[in-house]
């Protein structure tokens, strides 16, 4: 039986092959990620009549599964640290694939509640986890495309969740969290196909033969001064841009359909433009990170998105028709592509024996933070529409802006087993 050579030396490559599988890992894994987390955005209103709960308990589960994936990112990060991030990337789908079936038979909503919380938790680890991976992997000099092209693979699970809500919409809205086996499928290719970050293999050995010093806990490492700066400040980028995305992609299903009298149909069709254009917009951003730099590009989307809420608002302050409204939101996913650097920029800024806990630990507390935006749309849509809470938006962006000019862009820069 052949066996995987693992050297001490910090150089180590990948083949062809091996990156087409961790790409289709990484991708695999973030595109049912997001699939799993949109069916609760999609099925909103069969949902609240089901249960008989109101838009704040429904923006609650929004808000909860979120929190969830802060805790998750944190345990399954340092998880992916200490077993390897193949495996630990199989745990994440298995938990957030196996509780979205469960969901569907929940008998209240505190169960549902419940499972919910469950899948978020899975879905924490997840992305951080699938980017360590893709980091660790990825030629230097096109590892800023690769990172968007794997962000890109969201548009196929929220393609297919689109369709799968439209199959099963109504009473019949369950079956849908039926579909959320699939990531089960996945998690199994990833353990029997995925090769394993041969940096990681290699800083385990190293550190067992004693050539690679031991750095201690990995989130023991984080709370040192040079590691905490960087936590913090990725943080507050990554909260920016999450709480921005999540108020109105998790309402927007509703405020079409609901507030705008847009028709099931169209409004499909809408939806799935937007993410199509989100798509575009991560492979552009990840590909010019990789010329100008993480930073650069980011604020360049950034402010696009920050333009497309001013629009959005402008438009419903002066109830313009509903197609200079869709352009708005069309607008703001294109300006999204921020979301293509974070995986790249987020695993340079920390050394191998904590990427995974740095990063997870950076975007999934960032994500937590930012969950409490649903919730707050759906207090603020009392009094202002669901159109005011949205809006809100733009304040984030703006944190996100300011926070990354005082985080490091090391573009392009050799992972090693060390560093």
């Amino acid at each position: 039986m052949a066996t995987t050579k693992v050297t001490h030396d910090t150089n180590v490559s990948y083949t062809r092959v091996d990156r087409r599988r961790i790409m289709a890992a990484a991708s695999l894994g973030w595109g049912l990620e997001f699939f799993d987390l949109q069916l609760v955005s999609l099925l909103a209103t069969p949902i609240m009549d089901s249960f008989g709960i109101t838009r704040g308990q429904i923006g609650a589960i929004f808000t909860a599964q979120l929190i969830a994936t802060a805790l998750g990112g944190i345990v399954f990060g340092r998880l992916a640290d200490i077993y390897g991030r193949k495996r630990v990337l199989s745990w994440t789908i298995w938990v957030f694939g196996l509780s979205t079936v469960l969901s569907a038979f929940a008998p209240t909503f505190w169960v549902f509640l419940l499972l919910r919380v469950v899948t978020g938790f899975g879905t924490g680890g997840e992305w951080a986890v699938g980017f360590s991976l893709l980091n660790e992997a990825w030629t230097p000099k096109r590892r800023g495309l690769a990172g968007g092209a794997v962000q890109s693979s969201l548009w196929f699970g929220y393609a297919a969740a689109i369709l799968v809500t439209s199959i099963f919409a109504g009473e019949n809205w369950r079956w849908a969290f039926v579909m959320g086996g699939l990531p089960v499928l996945a998690a199994i290719w990833v353990r029997r196909r995925c090769p394993e970050s041969k940096q990681w293999l290699a800083m385990r050995a190293g550190v067992e033969s004693g050539a690679i010093p031991e750095q201690g806990n990995g989130l023991t490492m984080l709370a040192r001064p040079q590691w905490l700066r960087i936590v913090v400040l990725a943080t507050l980028v990554v909260m920016g841009g999450q709480y921005s995305y999540y108020v109105y992609s998790s309402w927007m299903p509703t405020y079409l359909k609901e507030e705008l009298g847009v028709s099931a149909t169209d409004a499909n069709t809408i939806l799935y433009v937007s993410a199509g254009i989100a798509l575009v917009s991560y492979l552009a951003s990840g590909g010019l990170s990789d010329k100008i730099g993480r930073r650069s590009s980011l604020v360049s989307f950034a402010i696009i998105q920050l333009i497309g809420f001013g629009l959005f608002t402008y438009f419903n302050a002066n109830d313009s028709s509903v197609s200079l409204t869709v352009f708005s939101y069309f607008v703001i996913s294109f300006g999204l592509g921020y979301f293509g650097i974070f995986g790249a920029w987020l695993g340079e800024l920390f050394p191998t024996a904590i990427r995974a806990s740095g990063a997870s630990f950076s975007y999934s507390v960032g994500r937590g933070i930012a969950s409490t935006g649903p919730l707050i749309v759906g207090i603020l849509a009392a009094n202002y529409g669901l159109a005011g809470g949205i809006s809100t938006g733009a304040i984030a962006i703006v944190v996100m802006i300011v926070f990354s000019f005082f985080l490091k862009d090391q573009k392009g820069r050799e992972i090693t087993a060390v560093h």
